[in-house]
């Protein structure tokens, strides 16, 4: 089957979700540790988790398969004139590997109209971050696209960048603190990309257990946006499959290092779960650290979304996780460039949806799993998506 991303203008919601493994600079306003336990009501009949279970598996089949096509972008007059400026890239933190290849694909996306990109690591640290967007403000930027982080978390900041005339693309969050996207300050809302992500990743878990999952669930409390992620999955499972259980084990990724044990726990307090599922491939391999320390290695099943590189390669050698739901991060990348390009000629951007797809034993097999891979879009579709852009660019 084929997949076309839609043109979409986000709207102003007050959630999104810190996309695909990023955090949020308010790392210590959640607790790491809360956990929660819900359960529809009485398992459905055969007959409807079935019926359940079919539906989930015709949505996982949906996006399943390669991108052969992609949407036509819309066009930014202009842009030539753009030639020999500076943009810079401040991700929340550049470890995280999204983040990174988010950077990659932007750096060669705005080489293509002759502009230079700069990176500053936020280091997921608020002063590191202020201090990226006050050499970017002294050093002559000329636009700024900061990665996950919220506009509220630092207002201060983002408003310098507007003050000195520098158009600043709030990427992956929803507009808040007030404000609403405009030619000088602009979000870059990825919360429908992730909300699909959320649902295809609890479409399979349904699929794969007829209806009648009993799941643990790892959501990450470090943002608004991350919790509205996980309320969303939950929520989602709730509404279709009343005959799956679910219980949630709450962490922030600055405690990473307590999941392992969090699982364990967890599983040894719920001896009938057959499912983890993570929100964010972030927590993966401590949810498998977890899971075989409490001697579950062969009796649960993982998943995950972000579509990180050892997320898929558990999967080619069948070691506990079964799927992955991820997006492509260069899509994605030149989403950004193509963000601040429509700012840099004065128009508030607007967006596509994300690419997406779900990896299985099958998907991934003939899939080259490296590194060098994971940094293009080879496990998405064909690189026809770059002429989308150039087109939309004048880019010949």
């Amino acid at each position: 089957m084929t997949y076309t991303p839609h043109r979409n203008r986000y709207g102003r919601k007050a959630l999104s979700v810190a996309c695909l493994g990023a955090l949020s600079l308010a790392l210590a306003a959640c607790s790491s540790g809360s956990s929660s336990s819900s359960s529809a009501s009485a398992p459905s009949s055969s007959a409807s988790a079935t019926a359940e279970s079919t539906d989930a598996a015709a949505g996982v089949a949906q996006y399943s398969s390669m991108v052969s096509s992609y949407a036509a972008q819309q066009a930014v007059p202009g842009v030539s004139a753009l030639k020999g400026k500076t943009v810079w890239y401040i991700p929340i933190g550049e470890s995280v590997p999204i983040l990174a290849a988010f950077g990659t694909a932007m750096q060669s996306a705005l080489s293509q109209v002759g502009i230079t990109m700069k990176t500053c690591d936020g280091k997921f640290l608020p002063t590191n971050a202020a201090a990226c967007i006050s050499q970017a403000i002294s050093q002559g930027a000329d636009g700024v696209v900061t990665g996950y982080i919220d506009y509220a978390s630092m207002p201060t900041s983002f408003n310098s960048l507007v003050s000195h005339h520098i158009p600043v693309l709030v990427a992956g969050e929803a507009p808040d603190g007030g404000k609403t996207s405009s030619p000088q300050l602009a979000f870059f809302n990825t919360q429908p990309t992730i909300n699909l992500m959320q649902k295809l990743d609890m479409d399979a878990v349904i699929a794969d257990s007829g209806g009648k999952a009993n799941i643990l669930y790892l959501g990450v409390t470090d943002s608004p946006q991350t919790l509205a992620g996980a309320t969303y999955g939950a929520s989602y499972l709730a509404a279709h499959c009343p005959g799956c259980t679910l219980t949630q084990i709450n962490y922030n990724t600055a405690s990473i290092a307590k999941v392992p044990s969090q699982v364990s726990a967890g599983l040894i307090s719920h001896p009938n779960t057959t499912y983890v599922v993570d929100e964010l491939d972030a927590a993966a391999q401590p949810s498998v650290a977890g899971i075989e320390a409490a001697g579950y290695a062969h009796k649960v099943k993982l998943a995950s979304t972000d579509g990180d590189l050892d997320s898929l390669q558990r999967i080619s050698s069948s070691d506990v996780q079964f799927v992955d739901i991820g997006t492509s991060p260069i899509y994605e990348g030149w989403q950004f460039a193509d963000g601040i390009l429509q700012m840099l000629v004065g128009r508030t951007p607007t967006f596509t949806l994300g690419v997406v797809r779900v990896f299985d034993s099958t998907d991934v097999k003939g899939l080259t799993l490296t590194p060098a891979a994971y940094s293009t879009n080879a496990w998405y579709g064909s690189e026809a998506y770059q002429q989308t852009f150039l087109t939309a660019w004048g880019v010949k």
